[in-house]
């Protein structure tokens, strides 16, 4: 079947058409129809024939039992009424998208299982009874845990994604309406186990792409042509080593259908580490030579575990509560400087406004980023847990108080501006003013080298992005913008945000000046350290699945890992050290001595 993105071509002239009526037969269960054929009577109109042709009988009804080769949702036949019920012709439907509810009342018979348990053992179990390791899936978990989407990673010509929804689990019939497939579930639990295996069914979708397309990050704004099949497989599902192998069967042109067709997964362990959701074969039990056999595919699970959604949900909530506090905190630390400035002038007017002007531009990039999201299309926003879904909560999160604190910056810049060109001492503004210009060459050329060697970076990524982007499906986060690369650059600068002031000091030749206060500086560090700690125990606690969803430390704020984790609190605390003991023993006071230049102010008068 050939789809336009997901979307089905609706009714079209061109195809033959009839108009039909009759009555629904209670007693049989069944829709009896007439029809009349239906002709085009002009290039825009259509017409119905005389009466005389009106001959089609038809008649549809919903099966009672499935198997692995007939899983139809509405079966039939027609005929033409002029001969009778002789030559009738049997219909049946397999709708992707059945808007049908309730198959609590459809029986399942199991067919090939006998099949998939002799090929188990002999010849899968074998090669994963050694790698069993960790708790897996278990016959009374919810059916929601025994569903997964994949994607081919040997492909060519294209790519190929998928879904694996179960039809039946032991008895229970898990098909179609939550509701009542929980209910089916719940009542049937592990009851069916035999042989420590449990029978499954499953309705299997494969897409192929062709190339240049990747539907997990479409181009909506034209039609893409892809080629959808269904493999109806059932089997048997192994909880102790989280093996699932099955006999498929796919329906291929004209009425043949391949039923010789090998598919086996191997889940994660529930407390894996590992990305992803596990690996599995679908390989052809036919000879090289037979014309319907077919390589070999590998295939990449992902998706999360009911439980693991639980959990990474519960994460979120707790991140989100750690990121209202560590976006609120810069606000009460910024107020706090700014009485601190305004009690003391002179500690303002050495207050460095290159480390203002960093920080302001640090409080700058998150609102950039969000005013940016709010004018990327909707059809960007296509699957949960990618780029834009997290950041809805985080831009509603961070607009508030991060616009709060940039006001208060541009504040307490205000302030430490305007004491320095209304200090009363001259001299000392001009020393204040030749210390900062002297801080800026240090720091301005480590801020254009991060710049450039992000720039760099984000170049190279997007070219081998784009090159793998034809070569195989990439599933995962969306790659970062030049926006998101730089703010995420510029959290380092942040951690760093006291390098300006600490080079302003010793640049300087006056004495001590509590310019900054504790609550500032030290707060202020703690804030931008407290993300590493909190990755760093995440890292331990928490497995990341291929498409994350933090939202507290989130790499899209800064550079996170084992490196980073350790060496930018580090450096970020010695900064804060140094500051301390610049303000208490002066600026120079790692040099020795004061540097020359600096005149020491003595008492003239004399004692009498």
């Amino acid at each position: 079947m050939w789809l336009a993105g997901h979307l089905r071509p609706g009714f079209m002239v061109k195809e033959p058409a009839v108009v039909a009526e009759g009555r629904w037969d209670s007693a049989l269960g069944t829709l009896c129809l007439r029809a009349c054929r239906v002709l085009r009577s002009g290039p825009t109109s259509l017409a119905v024939q005389e009466e005389d042709d009106c001959d089609i009988g038809m008649g549809f009804w919903f099966p009672a039992d499935w198997t692995v080769r007939d899983r139809s949702i509405v079966a039939g036949a027609l005929w033409n009424t002029s001969h009778g019920a002789a030559g009738a012709v049997s219909a049946s439907s397999i709708d992707f998208d059945s808007n049908r509810g309730n198959f609590s009342d459809v029986e399942y018979r199991y067919t090939m299982v006998d099949e998939a348990k002799k090929r188990y053992y002999a010849d899968v179990l074998r090669g994963h009874i050694n790698k069993a390791k960790g708790p897996f899936p278990a016959a009374n978990f919810t059916y929601h845990d025994f569903e997964f989407r994949f994607f081919m990673d040997n492909v060519t010509g294209g790519s190929e994604l998928g879904e694996a929804h179960p039809v039946t689990i032991g008895s229970a019939m898990v098909y179609g309406d939550q509701l009542a497939a929980d209910d089916s579930f719940s009542r049937h639990a592990a009851a069916d186990m035999e042989d420590g295996l449990l029978a499954v069914s499953y309705d299997i979708h494969i897409r192929h792409l062709p190339p240049h397309v990747n539907l997990m990050r479409p181009n909506m704004t034209s039609a893409v042509a892809i080629e959808e099949r269904l493999v109806t497989a059932e089997g048997v599902y192994d909880p102790n080593t989280g093996v699932l192998c099955m006999i498929g069967c796919q329906e291929l042109s004209g009425s043949t259908t391949d039923c010789q067709i090998l598919i086996t997964v191997r889940f994660s362990s529930l407390d894996a580490k590992a990305k992803g959701h596990g690996r599995g074969v679908i390989s052809s039990l036919r000879a090289r030579t037979d014309p319907l056999f077919f390589a070999r595919m590998d295939i990449v699970l992902f998706g999360m575990y009911a439980e693991k959604v639980s959990e990474s949900i519960s994460r979120m909530d707790m991140e989100s509560v750690m990121l209202v506090i560590s976006t609120t905190l810069p606000c009460v630390f910024t107020a706090l400087q700014i009485l601190h400035a305004k009690r003391s002038p002179e500690a303002s007017a050495a207050t460095s406004t290159t480390m203002l002007v960093v920080l302001a531009l640090g409080y700058v990039a998150p609102l950039v980023i969000g005013s940016e999201a709010l004018f990327v299309s909707r059809g960007t926003e296509y699957t949960p847990f990618q780029r834009k879904v997290p950041y809805k909560p985080r831009q509603a999160i961070l607009r508030v108080p991060t616009l709060i604190a940039f006001v208060l910056q541009l504040r307490l810049l205000h302030l430490a501006w305007s004491a320095r060109r209304s200090a009363a001492d001259r001299s000392k503004a001009e020393t204040a003013a030749a210390a900062e210009r002297r801080a800026l060459w240090v720091c301005l050329p480590l801020y254009l080298l991060g710049g450039a060697l992000t720039v760099a970076l984000h170049v190279s990524n997007s070219r081998r992005a784009a090159r793998e982007e034809s070569l195989a499906v990439r599933v995962g986060p969306e790659p970062a913008t030049m926006w998101e690369d730089l703010a995420s650059s510029a959290g380092l600068a942040l951690d760093a945000f006291l390098l300006p002031q600490v080079a302003m000091n010793a640049f300087s030749s006056g004495g001590a000046a509590r310019a900054i206060s504790p609550w500032f500086y030290a707060g202020g560090t703690v804030v931008r350290g407290m993300p590493r700690v909190y990755n760093a125990i995440r890292a331990r606690g928490y497995a990341p699945s291929m498409t994350p969803s933090n939202v507290y430390a989130s790499p899209r704020d800064d550079r996170f890992g084992v490196a980073w984790d350790v060496a930018v609190p580090c450096g970020a605390a010695l900064l804060a050290v140094l500051l301390f003991l610049q303000q208490r023993l002066g600026g120079a006071f790692l040099f020795g001595s004061r540097r020359s230049g600096g005149y020491e102010m003595v008492s003239t008068q004399l004692e009498h």
